[in-house]
């Protein structure tokens, strides 16, 4: 099943993956009539209500995908949340609480790519990935053009002391700790992409039930 958000509006494709998304996946045998039919129900998507989900049954995987690929550019990257002393570090960008993450660069790992964003984001040291976590997909339109990002997520430690420098040039204020307290209002003012993926994974770390 896959997921894509947009604002506060889902589309879930059901029986679909991502890794149909992939570069370089043939499309030759796409039935380019059920592509175009796709491309109007995504379009008319994108645009509609802040409110209006979408669910997609019975469609071919590699039309969807070709659809997909014909209406975003792809600008894939990664972050990271980083345990630490029983909390999980978060950052407050543009107003909004996020976690730290930012555009794989070329010919970059996304594993690269998280642990240096979240170095660059929140000035901790002495990073290292325990393990991937769920990938988030959304979109937003930018320069005329609708962009897919895929953000790749690992769940990090650091031995660093708590010596935060939030990176005021990419719109980050604010570098804290989510633990028991206040975790559940980070999940309702965050992202949906962050809450709805990620929400199972930050509670099992922070031993919530």
């Amino acid at each position: 099943m896959y997921r894509l958000f947009c604002n506060n509006r889902c589309l879930t494709i059901v029986n679909f993956y991502d890794n149909l998304l992939t570069p370089g996946m043939s499309e030759m045998s796409v039935d380019s009539n059920a592509v175009d039919n796709l491309v109007d129900i995504l379009r008319k998507w994108l645009i509609g209500g802040d409110d209006e989900d979408l669910v997609l049954d019975n469609v071919d995987g590699m039309a969807a995908a070709a659809a997909i690929k014909s209406l975003f550019r792809q600008a894939p990257a990664a972050g990271g949340l980083v345990k630490y002393e029983n909390n999980i570090v978060a950052i407050e960008r543009n107003g909004k609480p996020d976690f730290p993450k930012g555009h794989i660069e070329k010919n970059e790992s996304p594993e690269a790519a998280a642990l240096r964003e979240v170095e660059e984001e929140t000035g901790m040291k002495k990073l290292s990935i325990l393990c991937a976590l769920p990938s988030t997909w959304h979109c937003y339109f930018f320069d005329n053009q609708w962009v897919l990002k895929k953000t790749y997520w690992y769940l990090m430690s650091s031995s660093s002391p708590n010596d935060f420098k939030p990176q005021r040039e990419e719109g980050i204020t604010k570098v804290f700790m989510i633990d028991k307290d206040n975790v559940h209002a980070f999940l309702r003012d965050t992202y949906p992409s962050l809450s709805f993926v990620l929400a199972k994974d930050i509670l099992e770390v922070l031993g919530v039930k």
